[in-house]
């Protein structure tokens, strides 16, 4: 079953007023912010961080492309391992 929370953060005037003119999009944009954190840290699937902001899977693409939110991660060594897999078939396929 879900659970609400409630909570309350005192934030600097002009901090709100820079991040959303009426209070209400302020709680829209702490909720995308904290969605979008934990799709980046794999905390959650995307598809549950659509759900969880209640927008369609491309519209939940379209705002982690907004926000530079990587749909994909790689790890290091990625692109150096799989230029070598290609010239290595380059190699034999020439043979």
């Amino acid at each position: 079953m879900p659970r609400k929370i409630h909570f309350e953060w005192e934030l600097p005037d002009t901090l709100v007023d820079a991040l959303a003119p009426a209070p209400v999009h302020m709680v829209d944009t702490i909720k995308r912010a904290a969605v979008l954190d934990w799709v980046r840290t794999h905390k959650i699937s995307l598809r549950r961080g659509a759900e969880l902001l209640r927008m369609t899977y491309r519209e939940f693409l379209a705002l982690m492309a907004a926000h530079r939110v990587p749909t994909l991660d790689y790890e290091g060594g990625w692109l150096d391992r799989d230029l070598a897999t290609l010239e290595q078939a380059r190699g034999t396929s020439l043979s």
